[in-house]
């Protein structure tokens, strides 16, 4: 494991914040390695994903698995296309991604009915937390197409607020730990691992910490 440290985030230029992101994404694959990067809000996967292109032109495309209490499926809103509400609208965009993986759905304050029906029509399987604890953890690691090359995007509202607190938009009803961390092991005996972004986690938030001991223990188990 090699931290290669902060990108440098311009805080007012968007655009030149995620080209560093991108630039440093590009540089883990180049040196063969698995890039596991933490936001940061949920626009960080839209340079990440950008970061792919020329990978997956020699190795294929990739399955995006999302975890999230929100679709984040915005085309563009006051003028902005590439928010923390469009994520994966420009990820179902590249012609790299073979599809989403929505998990956890259940909030509409980042997409309204418009965003949903794009994402339906262009294929994105969505299930709520309630669809997904009636499949289970198999069953919806059954509906990722075998053999797709899987990348995870891990929005930590995507939790329950009960345990991860610390977040700008807590939505009640969501994912308990070993939910996620079930359907994260099914996926990783199954199919090749990519990538992983893990967001949205605001410390001062949550004064007990929990919020930051969920979001590490996730990405180290």
């Amino acid at each position: 494991m090699v931290d290669i440290g902060d990108a440098d985030i311009v805080h007012t230029d968007t655009v030149q914040s995620h080209a560093n992101i991108a630039y440093g994404v590009r540089k883990i694959l180049a040196a063969g390695a698995l890039p596991v990067v933490l936001g940061g809000d949920h626009s960080i996967n839209i340079p990440c994903i950008d970061a792919f292109e020329d990978d997956c032109a020699k190795n294929g495309p990739i399955h995006i698995v999302q975890f999230d209490a929100h679709l984040d499926f915005v085309d563009v809103r006051h003028g902005v296309r590439n928010g923390h509400g469009s994520p994966m609208r420009r990820a179902a965009e590249k012609p790299y991604v073979s599809g989403l993986t929505q998990l956890g759905i259940r909030n509409v304050s980042s997409t309204a009915k418009d965003g949903y029906d794009a994402a339906r029509k262009m294929g994105d399987d969505i299930l709520s937390v309630r669809q997904f604890r009636a499949l289970g953890a198999e069953g919806v690691a059954k509906r990722i197409p075998a053999g797709a090359r899987v990348y995870v995007t891990l929005d930590i509202d995507g939790f329950c607020p009960s345990i991860a607190p610390g977040t700008g938009t807590p939505s009640h009803g969501g994912f308990l730990y070993y939910e996620v961390l079930e359907l994260l092991q099914h996926v990783a005996r199954n199919h090749e691992v990519v990538g992983m972004d893990l967001v949205e986690v605001a410390p001062d938030y949550d004064p007990s910490q929990s919020t930051q001991i969920l979001a590490a223990q996730v990405l180290l188990n």
